[in-house]
């Protein structure tokens, strides 16, 4: 993206284009200098935000990012499935070797087992965290 975008719990500017309840749908430029300039290809940026000061369409805004939870999340989406991997080859190792089979079948088994109960973990997580308004960015000032 940009270069100059930047993601921080630092304020930025927006326009919000839709509402819904007190879900805002906002459109970010990359850097709030170049908001309406259009020299550049840089698309711009569109999130939804928490809507704390009942900012209407069409007005400017100014949020601010939440990135609390950002290691959680990084964590519940590449090392947990990672770990799966792992945690499922051994157990499918050990089954195997009590259990007198093939190991690379019992192993394969256990992977799949680890791994299927992962994605069903991060993908019950995300809905939890995707309903959440504490976890959107929060609207805190109308500019115009």
């Amino acid at each position: 993206m940009h270069a100059s975008m930047n993601l921080d719990n630092e304020i930025q500017e927006g326009f919000i284009l839709s509402i819904d309840g007190d879900i805002a749908h906002v459109r970010v430029a990359p850097n709030a200098d170049c908001d309406n300039c259009g020299q550049c290809d840089v698309v711009h940026v569109e999130l939804y935000a928490h809507n704390t000061v009942n900012a209407q369409i069409g007005q400017k805004v100014k949020f601010i990012m939440v990135q609390d939870n950002m290691i959680k999340i990084a964590f519940m989406i590449f090392m947990v499935p990672l770990l799966s991997i792992f945690a499922g080859l051994y157990i499918g190792s050990v089954f195997a070797s009590y259990l007198d089979i093939n190991g690379t079948a019992a192993s394969f088994i256990g992977v799949l087992v680890f791994l299927t109960a992962a994605i069903y973990l991060v993908y019950s997580y995300d809905r939890k965290f995707r309903f959440n308004k504490k976890n959107y960015p929060r609207i805190i000032e109308v500019i115009r």
